[in-house]
């Protein structure tokens, strides 16, 4: 027998499109409620400082880039532009979990805190019993989760996320409910047994890692930049915070040096010929 949870998404759909008399003033209430959370969090002074700190929501990142954020020593401040993503991803889950009780399913322990070997994080919900995390995705990323590419290519570590947070609640299977942010499209993906990681292991040893002396290896090599012998960080690191404290030896010890191309600028690793492009200084 099928689990409830399999018709989410035509559910979802049929209420669009067939529509209902009224809604759930519990349910409205309910997204209110989380709506002004988010306002709040969002407005509110930035206080955030992981420094020496793991959460479960990163146990599936590599760990040199888990070892820099536990180890740094100045708190980095958040973009605008990031705090804006932030707000409307919160804005998103809010709203589909709306949309599946009205659509006939349960939805439980919303932001629930969840422990393992006293590391903490806090699941989107439950949905008919079973945990899911909600996803609102570039057209890119969305597509990892629809065509499970995911499983093979997970540079922000969403399995080990989930498998973090089922395995707390003694579940043996969780799913993803990702939103196409260009597209409105929905997609449901279960992740079970064979490709869950084992949460508990993961956190034992990332405890050790974060007490090394120096940093792990890099999570990903540099690559050659056309035939002209210069060579470019891997995309992964062009996303994360701490590139150019992973990358201080590139150049000759001069660091990563950034070039403004056309659709995204190109972080250069070494350079044997100068690109003909405006060098950004940072």
């Amino acid at each position: 027998m099928k689990q409830k949870i399999t018709t989410l998404i035509p559910d979802i759909h049929k209420l669009l499109t067939d529509g209902k008399e009224g809604f759930s003033e519990k349910n409205i209430q309910e997204f209110f409620q989380a709506l002004r959370a988010d306002i709040e969090e969002f407005l509110s002074p930035e206080t955030r400082d992981n420094k020496g700190r793991l959460r479960m929501s990163a146990i599936g990142k590599h760990d040199r880039q888990l070892w820099y954020e536990f180890n740094d020593k100045k708190k980095k401040p958040v973009s605008s532009q990031l705090k804006l993503r932030f707000f409307f991803g919160n804005l998103v889950e809010s709203f589909i979990l709306f949309l599946v009780q009205e659509a006939g399913h349960k939805v439980t322990d919303r932001q629930k805190e969840v422990v393992i070997d006293s590391i903490k994080g806090h699941i989107d919900a439950k949905i008919d019993g079973v945990v899911v995390d909600v996803k609102s995705a570039s057209d890119f990323g969305f597509k990892k989760f629809k065509e499970h590419t995911l499983f093979r290519d997970d540079p922000f570590g969403y399995i080990g996320q989930l498998s973090g947070y089922v395995q707390a609640e003694g579940g043996d299977s969780g799913y993803f409910l990702a939103y196409n942010k260009s597209t409105a499209e929905m997609t449901l993906v279960e992740i079970d047994e064979l490709t869950m990681i084992d949460a508990q292991k993961r956190i034992a040893a990332l405890k050790k890692v974060m007490k090394q002396k120096d940093a792990p290896e890099r999570c990903y090599a540099d690559k050659p930049e056309g035939k002209s012998g210069n060579r470019v960080i891997d995309v992964n690191c062009t996303f994360c915070d701490y590139r150019y404290e992973c990358w201080a030896d590139a150049n000759g010890g001069e660091g990563l040096r950034v070039f403004d191309y056309k659709r995204l600028p190109k972080y250069f690793s070494h350079i044997e010929k100068e690109p003909l492009v405006e060098e950004l200084l940072v």
